[in-house]
């Protein structure tokens, strides 16, 4: 048979150890900051039914990949596209098994059927933190607080969470006097303002929308509303919306969460209301969030989310509450690597145990035994090179910090030679002492 091509198909990507280690320690940061604010972990299958994540919409528009079924089953299924859809499900078939308020995260894989670009793949992992079951603001205010502080763990100092809602946008028909069949249309023109300059927003909204030159006007005052001072923007939103109820519904919500996360000590210098924001996904009901790095704004949003609290209807007759953010790994991570918050490592071993010495490959194995035992990453050198000097020379290459050497003279002693490999500094000591040396590193 001749040698198949080693190649991914487009889209995908394999991660290295270098790459790989650094992402793990992003996840278990992140991991950590979730469930300091008490949300639980789940996990649901990476293949749905397909009718679950289309919500039966035969005009639905992501790009998934379908599932081959063996056997030729009858049922379509296909891979998930988001996290958010798979807990509504969850949350309509458990009933009264998840006890409500339900806070939970998950960490996992994604795949949608888009065009390849620079940084964006088919293959992706996510990692989604929701509130099921509350219909108060405290909960947006508690994601937009999540937000807030796992942003400020992984070492971004710029970055800002910009806030809207939908029950704003949706009054917009009303205030600039177009029908409110256009709206979703609208919104999703709206929703690229990050991306495009409002030349480009224009000529969608007259193509798209087929909005005229007034409403178009209206439009582009709403979405320059800005002020560094929040109250102003709402006084101002209160005033262009007077007599739309659900738009006066949604500004009312803002300033409830403006209120709570004052109370809460998030900082104003973290967020702001945008009246751009709009999130293209039609299951958002309420208040809407992205969050932007300063320095990198032309990555887009890296954390974003919102209400949406009709989505479990989808699959149930019950009403449930909902809202969540999800994080982009693929993008923070590279946003992290460009401003240098990343630590590439070729691997873990904190310490390698050279083995040279015939007479010394009983007391090596024991040697490694008793590290691992301590906690201490430990391996033993199991390579083609036999002498001490080649032994060396890898550690060195994989970015070892410390390398425990038993020759014959150590053996006879029963001590170990340990050796920084940073400072080059050696000493002979005993197991104990060696031990003490790479735990305080």
């Amino acid at each position: 048979m001749g040698i198949v091509e080693p190649t991914l198909p487009g889209g995908f990507k394999d991660y290295l150890p270098e790459d790989m280690i650094p992402r793990q320690r992003l996840f278990d940061g992140i991991r950590t900051v979730f469930e300091r604010f008490g949300f639980v972990p789940l996990d649901t299958p990476c293949v749905e039914r397909a009718e679950i994540l289309t919500g039966g919409d035969a005009e639905f528009q992501k790009q998934i990949f379908y599932v081959s079924q063996p056997g030729g089953e009858k049922e379509t299924t296909a891979l998930r596209f988001d996290l958010t859809v798979p807990l509504a499900r969850v949350v309509a078939s458990y009933g009264d098994k998840i006890q409500r308020p339900f806070r939970r995260y998950q960490i996992g894989r994604l795949w949608r059927g888009e065009r390849q670009q620079a940084g964006r793949y088919r293959e992706f992992a996510q990692c989604d933190a929701d509130i099921v079951g509350v219909s108060s603001m405290r909960a947006d205010a508690e994601i937009i607080a999540l937000m807030d502080a796992l942003m400020t763990e992984l070492g971004f100092k710029k970055f800002l969470i910009r806030i809207n809602n939908r029950k704003i946008l949706n009054g917009l028909s009303s205030y600039a006097s177009f029908d409110q069949e256009k709206i979703n249309i609208v919104i999703r023109i709206i929703d690229k303002l990050d991306k495009q300059d409002w030349g480009d927003i224009e000529k969608e909204l007259i193509e798209k929308a087929l909005l005229d030159s007034k409403q178009i006007e209206k439009i582009k005052k709403f979405t320059g509303i800005k002020s560094e001072n929040q109250e102003d923007i709402l006084k101002t939103l209160e005033s262009l919306f007077n007599g739309v109820s659900i738009a006066q519904e949604g500004i009312s919500e803002l300033r409830e969460i403006m209120n709570y996360l004052d109370a809460m000590g998030v900082s104003r210098s973290s967020w702001m209301f945008d009246l751009s924001v709009a999130r293209g996904l039609g299951y958002y009901t309420g208040p809407v969030f992205e969050t932007q790095l300063l320095d990198l704004k032309e990555i887009g949003s890296v954390f974003s989310g919102g209400r949406y609290d009709d989505l479990v209807s989808r699959f149930s007759k019950q009403h449930v509450p909902a809202v969540g953010a999800s994080l982009g790994i693929d993008r923070l991570f590279s946003a992290m690597e460009t401003l240098g918050l990343v630590e590439k490592k070729r691997g873990v071993v904190q310490a390698l145990v050279l083995n040279f010495e015939p007479k010394a490959e009983m007391r090596v194995l024991q040697v490694v035994s008793v590290l691992r035992k301590k906690g201490i990453n430990s391996a033993l050198y199991q390579g083609q090179e036999n002498t001490l000097k080649g032994q060396l020379s890898f550690a060195v290459k994989e970015e070892i910090p410390f390398v425990v050497i038993i020759g014959e003279e150590e053996l006879s002693e029963n001590l170990v030679l340990t050796k920084n490999l940073a400072t080059r500094e050696q000493t002979k000591e005993t197991l104990d002492e060696c031990i003490e040396r790479i735990v305080r590193g």
